[in-house]
């Protein structure tokens, strides 16, 4: 079941914040203004889960994060009595509240009160979440096979032998389905990676001996299909995406998928391409959770919605902006909404506009 709703005080440069959420989530603003912050808080729910089976401690550093001692992750004008808190509603209307005690050096903060309810059902808690950081893994010439488990790595390190595992077995969403009767993720992940680099298809193959996967890219030329490449011979950007788009193109209902910069390293028409993926994705019934500096991006979603590929109340877009306020700075989060038609209701100082900044200085 998809978060509808989270309420989070007090946590790093985020003193006092809702979020609405829908199943395409695009958080935007300039660099430290708290939408790592927020990917962030979600992170130490997870990791804390995993790690002891409920929220009832905060672990500061875990699988996913290590954000150092509470001293480092409380709102830096918070009092010291106050507390780190979580309230998150899921889409039936119920609540958990978690508000966890300050203690300064503390690695792992308790929940003041045992929460009565435990959501277990929420995609952050199941087993189809998936996290990719922004850095994720390089071309290489092989990548190791020896991790078993189905989450792709926080770097995308075990997309590439997921996708040799699982990739003419795992049926994706009918959402991705394109009018031929495949229906398997490997396929589809080449469908894509042609159209974002066209000509281009990944070609995988077990290495048993070395326990490895080795990855090589096919060029397609009119009805020639040339050698297959090495990863590292051919553009980072191929390579860099590819674990993106395992995770979006296994997106099942109610997982949750979260994902820093899913343009880094590619080229404009390319992150528009990525936009559109991001939406069909979204039509799974997963809920995305995406941070990004591209208009491009952007612009890829609001055609989505133009072209009715996906409806524009399942996008919802946050805009974080730090504002001085006198003695201090403080994150206000801007909601812009989207319609059916593409357009944007409002555009705060910063949001996506350098483009039109440009321009005018132009011309």
């Amino acid at each position: 079941m998809k978060i509808q709703s989270l309420h989070l005080k007090n946590f790093k440069c985020l003193e006092n914040v809702k979020f609405e959420f829908g199943n395409l989530n695009l958080l935007a603003g300039a660099n430290g203004c708290g939408k790592s912050s927020l990917i962030q808080s979600l992170l130490l729910l997870r990791q804390s889960y995993e790690k002891t089976g409920n929220a009832d401690t905060l672990l500061t550093s875990g699988n996913y994060i290590n954000l150092g001692a509470a001293n480092d992750i409380l709102y830096d004008n918070a009092d010291k009595n106050e507390d780190i808190s979580y309230l998150i509603c899921d889409e039936m209307g119920n609540t958990l509240e978690l508000s966890y005690k300050y203690v300064s050096e503390s690695h792992g903060l308790k929940c003041k009160v045992s929460p009565k309810t435990d959501l277990g059902n929420l995609n952050i808690w199941g087993n189809g979440f998936e996290y990719l950081c922004a850095e994720r893994i390089a071309p290489q010439t092989i990548y190791s096979s020896l991790n078993q488990t189905d989450f792709l790595g926080l770097h995308g390190e075990n997309a590439f032998n997921f996708l040799e595992e699982y990739g003419d077995a795992l049926e994706v969403d009918e959402s991705f389905f394109d009018g031929t009767d495949n229906k398997y993720l490997l396929y589809y992940v080449n469908q894509w990676l042609e159209r974002i680099f066209p000509g281009f298809t990944a070609r995988l193959s077990k290495i048993a001996e070395a326990d490895a996967v080795s990855l090589r890219y096919a060029e397609k030329i009119r009805d020639r299909v040339g050698n297959p490449h090495r990863a590292i011979n051919v553009g980072f950007g191929i390579t860099y995406v590819l674990p993106i788009l395992v995770a979006l193109l296994k997106a099942q209902k109610d997982n949750m998928i979260i994902i820093e910069n899913p343009e880094a390293h590619l080229h404009p028409r390319a992150q528009r391409i990525m936009g559109e993926l991001l939406a069909k994705a979204a039509l799974t019934g997963a809920q995305i959770i995406i941070e990004t500096h591209s208009d491009h991006l952007l612009n890829g979603i609001r055609i989505a919605a133009k072209e009715k590929i996906i409806e524009a109340n399942k996008i919802k877009m946050f805009f974080f902006m730090r504002e001085d306020v006198g003695m201090q700075y403080h994150v206000n989060v801007y909601a812009p909404q989207l319609d059916n038609e593409g357009n944007i209701d409002i555009w705060p100082e910063g949001f996506f506009d350098e483009w039109d900044n440009a321009l005018a200085r132009l011309f």
